[in-house]
Parts: structure tokens; sequence; C-alpha cells
């Protein structure tokens, strides 16, 4: 007899008008995030890895949003790798898709690519997979004059940091950061 009023009692609780007010998702809320990014790569014709920043601009509406994204990274294998292009998010699982251009290195000539890359986003940074899809193959003169190829499939791991920083007045989280 018990379970059938502290039922009844829950379910008054959470549908008092109370309630009503309480926001759960954000609602035309604009956020900048900056942090460290660190890469591998699992490719094992192109093995190595990365270490640079992200910067990521999302406009979020109920539980989910759109941004734009940019990516720059000094590489293991003596190259420097950029990105940018858009992402979508939806609660904690998003998606980034973009171009991305690495110089030649030691063992690869220049290369530009096709990014995709779905994450897991938390609070402050993400975990993701990246892959790579070279637009051209071939071969060309390295920065030595030998003959090198471009890099091939690249399959990766990323980790980002991030500090988000509320750009909009009215914010459902902004307050909780001392920055914001």
């Amino acid at each position: 007899m018990r379970a059938p009023v502290l039922v009844l009692m829950a379910v008054m609780l959470f549908a008092s008008p109370a309630w009503a007010h309480v926001r759960i998702y954000p609602e035309g809320e604009a956020w900048l995030s900056l942090g460290p990014l660190f890469s591998t790569s699992f490719s094992p014709d192109a093995p190595g890895q990365g270490i640079g920043a992200e910067a990521t601009l999302n406009w979020l509406e109920g539980p989910g949003g759109v941004g734009v994204f940019g990516q720059a990274q000094r590489m293991t294998r003596s190259s420097t790798r950029v990105c940018g292009g858009l992402q979508g998010i939806l609660l904690v699982g998003g998606l980034e898709l973009g171009l991305a251009h690495e110089t030649a290195g030691r063992t690869h000539i220049a290369t530009t690519s096709l990014h995709v890359a779905p994450y897991l986003a938390f609070v402050f940074g993400t975990v993701g997979l990246r892959f790579g899809i070279p637009l051209s193959n071939g071969r060309g003169a390295g920065p030595d004059g030998m003959e090198r190829t471009r890099l091939p499939l690249e399959m990766g791991l990323v980790l980002t940091a991030k500090i988000p920083i509320a750009l909009s007045k009215d914010t459902i989280w902004g307050p909780i950061f001392p920055w914001n």
C-alpha cells in the first residue's frame, strides 16, 4: 500500500508548476571552447602523435547544436597538421566534418584529406576517433628532394581538454563557471 502512495507523491512533485520554469537544455546559446589537443595515429604506414590546440564555436538549441572548429598540431612525423570544418552535436555525441592539411614530413609529401571524426563530448573535453581520407594519391619530391608518397588513410584517437566560455548573456550553464 505504501508504494502507490510514494509513486503518487513523486508524480505530484515532478508535475508541479514549480518545475515548469526549470530548463535542462540550452535555448539559443553560443559557446566558445578553447584547449589543448593530443592525438595518436594508428595507421601502420604513418604512425605518430600530435600535440596542439583546438577551438570550437557552437550554437546550442535544446539537446543539439551546430558549430565550427579549428585545430592545429605539431606531429611527431616532423610535420604540421591544420584542420577546420563543421560539427554537429546531439546530447553527448558529435561529428566533425572538414578538411585537413598536413605539411611534408620525413616520410611523406604534403597531404590534404577529408577529416571525419565522431566524438563523445564532456563539459571539459572530448574523446574521439579521427579518420583522414586523402583527397589525392601519388608521389612527389619531399623536402630533401627524395621521392615520397602522400599520407595514406589515417585512423587515430583524439583527446581534448576544453575551457567552455559562454558568449550568450543568459545561459543555462554559464553561472557555474567562474570565468563567465
